[in-house]
C-alpha cells in the first residue's frame, strides 16, 4: 500500500496527501512541479500510486509508401482508488488521460496496491483477494486471477503485490502477494498457482521491494507496524515452470512438489529502531561478491543505511551501518520521509516547513550516526558586517548604541556583540520596583499593565483586584494608557462587576472608568453596539442608582452618628468618677434634729414644772 513513489529515473517524486491530492516534486530543483486533485477525492480518494510508461504509436501519412510507426513512451502515474478504478495521470499533459475499471462488476473493491514492469504490464490487487492484469491500450482487464486460499480463512485481503522478473523461456508470469502470508504465484492461462510459501505472516500494511542482478532476484519484505525487514531469495528456476501437456518428464513427483513449496526462513533480517515507511534496495556485483545496499526511512524521521555482503544466510539480525538524521542549528529535528539509492550516493527527502527538500549525500560508514545540520534557526541571525554591493565596502556598526523601548519602556544601552555586558544592581532594582510613589514610574506602569493584561486574559480575580483596587488617578491613567484596545471591553466588564459590590471598590471603579474614558474615548465612541458600549450603559445605570439613594444614605448616616455619639457620651459619664462632690442637708437630718429639739424641750418643760411645784411646797411650809 504505497502512497509515495519515485519515478523510474529518480528525477520526480510523487505523493498522495491525506486529503487525496497528488503532488509531484522535482528532486533536482526542490520545486513543487504539479498538484492535482481528483474529482472524487473525498468519496473515493486515491489509495496507492505507481509510476508507469505508456507507449504511443504514431504513423506517417505518406502515400504510396510503407507506413512507418514510431513508438514513444510517456511518463504517467497510475492512481488506484477506493472504488476500484485506476486513473492514468499524464505528467506531461498534467491531466487524467484515461480511467480504467473492471466491466460487468456488481461491486467494486478498493485497490490496495499497484505494480508495473516493462514487458510485463500493469497489475493491481484489491481487498477481495483478486489480482488484475490490465491492458493499457484498450483500458480493459486482460486477465483476472484469484489468489485466495480457501483452506485458510485468516484473511484473504491482499495488501501488496510485486512482479517477479525472470529469464525462463515461458509465457507464465510470477508475482509476490502479501495477505495472511507472503506467497509466490505463477500466473498462466488464467490460473494462479502457488509455487512457494515464504512462511511469514504480514500485517495489513505490508511493505515490499525487489532487487535484481543478472538472473537472480531478491525480495525485501516488512510491515509498517514492525521494526524488522526480511531478505528472501525468490529467483524463478526450472522447478517453478508450468507443466507441459504430454511431457511426463516435466511432471514433478509428490516429493519434488513438496520440496518446491517449502516453508523457508529468510536469509537475512535487518533490524530498525522504528517501523519503516519507505524502503529502497540495490545489489551491485564487486570483486568479493554481491554487495547489498539498503536504505529505509522510519516513522521516527531517520534513515538507516545498510551495506552487507551476500555470502550466505545468517540468523543474527543485522544492524544499520549508519543512521542519518537531519536537524537545524537550534537542535530542531527535520523528519526524513523518503530515501533513494543513486549509484553510491543516497538521495534524502525531508520536510522543511511546508516544502519538501531533496539532497544527495554520501553515507559515512566510519561512524554509526551521521547528523546533517540544515534549515534556518528560529532566531534571526545577527550580521556583524554589512556589505555594500556598489562600492564593495564594509561598514562596522557603532560601538555604543542606545535603544529606546516602545510604550515608554526603560531605555537601556546595548554593547557591541561579543562585548562584556554589565548591568548595575541599582538599575536592576529600579526595573523591579513596584512602588507607585517612586520617581521612575515607567517600570511600575508596565508591570501593572502586564499584570492587568495577564489577569484579564486568564480571568483571575485576584490579579484583577490587585490592580484595580489601587484608587490613585495617576497610576490608573498611566496603566490604562498602555493597555491594548483589545482588552478595553474586558476591563469595562470587570469594572461593571466591581461596581455592584462594596462601596470602597465602587470608589476605585469611578477612578478607573474616568481614566478609560479619557485614554480610549475615540475607541468607545466608534464602538456602537459592541460589548464596550453595553458595559458603559451598565455602569451608567449602576452609578445613577447609587446616586439616587445617596441623600437618604447621608441622612441615615448622620442620625446614626448622632445616636452613637450620644450613647457613647452617656456611657462615658456613667463610668467616670466625680471631680467634685457636694453634700447638702437632707430632710431626714432635719427631722432628727427637730425630734431631738422636741424631746429636750419636753424634758426642760418637765423640769421646770417640778421646780415650780417644789417651790410651792417650800412656800407652803
Amino acid at each position: 500500500m504505497a502512497v509515495s513513489a519515485f519515478s523510474e529515473d529518480g528525477k520526480y517524486y510523487s505523493n498522495i496527501s491525506k486529503d487525496g491530492r497528488l503532488r509531484i516534486w522535482d528532486t533536482e530543483t526542490n520545486v513543487l512541479k504539479q498538484e492535482y486533485t481528483p474529482d472524487l477525492h473525498l468519496t473515493s480518494p486515491p489509495s496507492c500510486i505507481q509510476w508507469i510508461c505508456v507507449s504511443n504509436a504514431a504513423g506517417s501519412p505518406q502515400k504510396g509508401a510503407k507506413r512507418k510507426q514510431s513508438f514513444s513512451e510517456t511518463q504517467c502515474i497510475a492512481l488506484g482508488t477506493t472504488n476500484g478504478k485506476i486513473l492514468i495521470y499524464s505528467v506531461t499533459q498534467a491531466k487524467v488521460e484515461n480511467v480504467i475499471a473492471e466491466e460487468k462488476s456488481s461491486h467494486q473493491n478498493s485497490i490496495t496496491a499497484l505494480d508495473w514492469r516493462r514487458n510485463y504490464g500493469l497489475f493491481s490487487c484489491n481487498k477481495a483477494g483478486f489480482v488484475y492484469e490490465w491492458d493499457l491500450q484498450s483500458g480493459s482487464v486482460r486477465n483476472k486471477y484469484n489468489v485466495t486460499d480457501s483452506k485458510n480463512k485468516q484473511g484473504n485481503s491482499v495488501s501488496s503485490i510485486k512482479i517477479v522478473p525472470h529469464n525462463q523461456k515461458t509465457q507464465a508470469k510470477y508475482i509476490v502477494t502479501s495477505s495472511w502470508q507472503v506467497c509466490v504465484w505463477r500466473l498462466h492461462n488464467g490460473d494462479a498457482t502457488v509455487v512457494r510459501h515464504l512462511g511469514h505472516n504480514t500485517a495489513p500494511r505490508a511493505l515490499m521491494i525487489l532487487a535484481q542482478l543478472n538472473n537472480s532476484c531478491w525480495l525485501i519484505e516488512g510491515s509498517q507496524n514492525e521494526r524488522l525487514l526480511s531478505f528472501w531469495d525468490i529467483t524463478v528456476t526450472e522447478e517453478h515452470l508450468p507443466q507441459l501437456n504430454g511431457d511426463d518428464s516435466a511432471t514433478p513427483s509428490k516429493r519434488q512438489r513438496r520440496k518446491s513449496i517449502p516453508s523457508s526462513t529468510p536469509s537475512y533480517n535487518f533490524v530498525l529502531e522504528d517501523a519503516p515507511k519507505f524502503v529502497d534496495v540495490g545489489v551491485k556485483a564487486e570483486e568479493g561478491g554481491n554487495v547489498l545496499r539498503l536504505a529505509a526511512a522510519t516513522r521516527s524521521g531517520v534513515v538507516h543505511y545498510y551495506g552487507h555482503m551476500l555470502n550466505g544466510a545468517s540468523t543474527k539480525p543485522i544492524k544499520p551501518s549508519v543512521t542519518v538524521q537531519v536537524t537545524t542549528a537550534d537542535a530542531c529535528p527535520l523528519p526524513l520521509h523518503v530515501c533513494r539509492l543513486v549509484n553510491t550516493d543516497l538521495l534524502l527527502g525531508y520536510a522543511n516547513g511546508p516544502a519538501m527538500v531533496f539532497e544527495k549525500i554520501t553515507p559515512d560508514t566510519s561512524s554509526k550516526t551521521q547528523v546533517l545540520i540544515r534549515g534556518e534557526p528560529k532566531s534571526s541571525k545577527k550580521k556583524n558586517k554589512q556589505s555594500n554591493d556598489v562600492n564593495k565596502t564594509r561598514s562596522e556598526p557603532a560601538a555604543d548604541v542606545t535603544y529606546v523601548e516602545p510604550l515608554g519602556g526603560v531605555a537601556r544601552k546595548r554593547n557591541t556583540p561579543g562585548g562584556q555586558v554589565e548591568v548595575p544592581m541599582e538599575a536592576r532594582l529600579e526595573n523591579l520596583s513596584l512602588d507607585p510613589k517612586s520617581r521612575s514610574k515607567s517600570a511600575v506602569n508596565q508591570n501593572l499593565t502586564k499584570l492587568l493584561m495577564q489577569g484579564l486574559h486568564s480571568k483571575d480575580k485576584n490579579l484583577i483586584l490587585t490592580v484595580l483596587q489601587k484608587d490613585e488617578p495617576g497610576v490608573a491613567a498611566r496603566t490604562v494608557a498602555s493597555l491594548p484596545p483589545d482588552y478595553v471591553p474586558q476591563l469595562l466588564e470587570q469594572l461593571a462587576d466591581m461596581a455592584t459590590r462594596k462601596t470602597s471598590q465602587c470608589a476605585s471603579v469611578c477612578t478607573w472608568v474616568s481614566c478609560v474614558l479619557r485614554a480610549h474615548a475615540a475607541l468607545l465612541l466608534a464602538a456602537g453596539t459592541s460589548r464596550a458600549a453595553q458595559h458603559l450603559t451598565q455602569l451608567l445605570a449602576l452609578f445613577t442608582y447609587r446616586r439616587s439613594h445617596l441623600c437618604q444614605l447621608l441622612n441615615l448616616k448622620g442620625r446614626l452618628e448622632l445616636t452613637s455619639s450620644q450613647r457613647a457620651t452617656r456611657d462615658t459619664h456613667e463610668t467616670e468618677e466625680a471631680v467634685l462632690e457636694y453634700n447638702d442637708t437632707s430632710s431626714d437630718e432635719e427631722m432628727e434634729l427637730e425630734q431631738y429639739q422636741s424631746d429636750s424641750a419636753a424634758s426642760w418643760s418637765d423640769d421646770d414644772a417640778g421646780d415650780e411645784g417644789g417651790s410651792t411646797d417650800k412656800d407652803d411650809d
